[in-house]
């Protein structure tokens, strides 16, 4: 946050504060359910499954996004997507396996 004001401020943007309803709306979005609730809901997960299992879930949080953004924002879908979904997918599953106990 630090870089990007500091980034903002010498490159002379205008600070500016879109007053219309969709833009509120998605500021607020952000806050509250975006980020306050989605948190408490992690934490209750992390505190019904323990820490370990409740990082699986972490897995689908960009099918999830993605999904949402195809239905409130008519996101298309396209090739590079599905590959970089996948690709991020196969990365979170690789860094949640188990690996073998050293000897």
């Amino acid at each position: 946050t630090a870089l990007l004001l500091s980034w903002a401020a010498v490159s002379g943007l205008p600070w500016v504060f879109d007053p219309s309803a969709r833009y509120v709306g998605a500021l607020v979005y952000l806050a509250i359910p975006g980020s306050v609730i989605g948190f408490t809901a992690y934490l209750t997960l992390v505190g019904r499954l323990g820490p370990e299992r409740a990082a699986y879930s972490t897995v689908l949080f960009p099918v999830v996004a993605l999904n949402v953004s195809a239905w409130a924002e008519g996101y298309r879908w396209t090739a590079p997507a599905l590959a970089g979904l996948l690709l991020v997918m196969a990365g979170n599953v690789l860094v949640f396996r188990k690996r073998p106990l050293a000897c």
